[in-house]
């Protein structure tokens, strides 16, 4: 009787274990595919921040050459000569 019990008690924790991971697992995907979508928005917004900064660096470089050559910014009604 005891090993009947044991048996039915065993068989029921794995109906129930079975049922429990085929409603989880779905759930668990769902959850997955946000992440993954939000991993690649934040990888994409990262992106453009790295050009961003690579940009103002870069600009920056260029301000810091012009002050060396002392070049300056002409106006609109300068006159340019290019050699």
């Amino acid at each position: 009787m005891k090993k009947l019990l044991l048996v039915l008690a065993i068989i029921l924790f794995s109906v129930f274990v079975y049922i429990w991971e085929q409603v989880y697992a779905p759930i668990v995907g769902v959850k997955v595919n946000e992440l993954n979508d939000e991993l690649d928005k934040v990888s994409t917004e990262n992106e453009n921040l790295m050009f961003k900064i690579n940009s103002i660096l870069a600009l920056e470089k260029l301000d810091k050459i012009a002050k060396d050559k002392n070049l300056y910014k002409p106006d609109e009604t300068a006159i340019v000569e290019v050699d």
